[in-house]
């Protein structure tokens, strides 16, 4: 499958929409040309490490990492949780509980969860504005798990 995530726009953000790519993809657009991006990156792919084993749904990411800049800030992520996620971190699963106390103590804390596509779709519609003063959208990226 080819990359979905396309060139940057003039005013460095992706074009509107959500691109969709494999870890890989994201890891060598992203997250190689500084030494910021990489240290990013390998929070990024915990996050992704931690999805796969939970089976999370969907992982959307965004923040100035997904941005032309070059020092980014951070990297927003949003997960979409298994149904079963709560019995996962019941049972004592590692992922599972590593997740849940990021999400409850926000450390980081770019990552959120969405335990349904309501709340799903409502942090897409979020993440999918800039902060400029026009509030114009842009793009974002979901890491295929």
């Amino acid at each position: 499958m080819a990359s979905e995530i396309p060139p940057f726009r003039p005013d460095g953000y992706l074009p509107e929409g959500i691109h969709r790519a494999t870890a890989a993809e994201v890891t060598f657009r992203f997250g190689t040309q500084s030494r910021r991006r990489q240290r990013l990156t390998l929070r990024l792919r915990r996050w992704i490490e931690l999805g796969q084993a939970v089976q999370a749904r969907r992982l959307l990411v965004d923040g100035s990492f997904v941005t032309a800049k070059t020092e980014p800030d951070d990297v927003d992520a949003v997960m979409l949780l298994p149904e079963d996620f709560a019995d996962l971190v019941a049972q004592g699963l590692q992922a599972a509980v590593e997740l849940e106390e990021m999400f409850l103590t926000r450390q980081p804390e770019e990552i959120f969860p969405a335990e349904d596509e309501a709340v799903w779709q409502g942090w897409c519609e979020f993440f999918s504005r800039t902060r400029e003063p026009d509030q114009r959208r842009k793009g974002l990226v979901e890491v295929l798990l």
